[in-house]
């Protein structure tokens, strides 16, 4: 009995772990289907974070209640960082930096990664690849999203995500940018 109880437990526990939740920002589909705003699930992981908050995004812009929530978990003790797209790397890409729209508390707490230009592959037009990746690692779960942290992105864009719960992907996703920072692909801004 104890076996199958334990058995039970352990199906249970990896069921959870790889759940995933689908997401999505825009325009309501005709039928309903079981989906959460992309904004709403960033905001609600946020204020609930107790260790990490990793973001990884292309373009910000006009998001006031997300770093109001960033300022809020890093004055719990949470560790913030930000990997960010810049103007300037991008070579005319993106029209603002991304960090622009993160207060100074947040520039000076927490910790904000580029990908430099001299590490980037070119295209034909010898235009640089962008940084254009959307994640959110917040402690123990992980939102892929296309929406950019722009308050089109979280409000008028047709945009599709998913909330993921497994250990396997989330591990594999913070070795992936911890291994980009290490090796240097990524540079701390100064």
């Amino acid at each position: 009995m104890r076996q199958l109880i334990f058995a039970a437990r352990f199906f249970s526990y990896r069921q959870q772990e790889q759940q995933i939740e689908l997401l999505w920002t825009g325009p309501s589909p005709a039928i309903q289907i079981a989906a959460r705003r992309i904004d709403q699930v960033l905001y609600d992981l946020i204020s609930s974070a107790k260790r990490e908050i990793l973001l990884v995004t292309f373009a910000a812009h006009k998001i006031s209640r997300l770093t109001d929530g960033l300022v809020k978990a890093l004055n719990r003790g949470v560790h913030v960082r930000l990997i960010l797209e810049f103007e300037e790397t991008s070579q005319g890409q993106l029209s603002m930096d991304a960090l622009n729209a993160f207060p100074e508390v947040i520039r000076q707490r927490g910790q904000i990664y580029y990908w430099p230009l001299e590490k980037r592959e070119r295209n034909a037009h010898g235009k640089p690849g962008k940084l254009h990746a959307k994640v959110a690692i917040i402690d123990d779960q992980v939102v892929l999203s296309s929406a950019n942290l722009t308050d089109d992105g979280f409000n008028r864009n047709l945009e599709l995500g998913a909330l993921l719960y497994s250990s396997d992907i989330l591990q594999r996703l913070r070795e992936h940018f911890d291994g980009l920072c290490v090796n240097g692909t990524l540079k701390l801004l100064s």
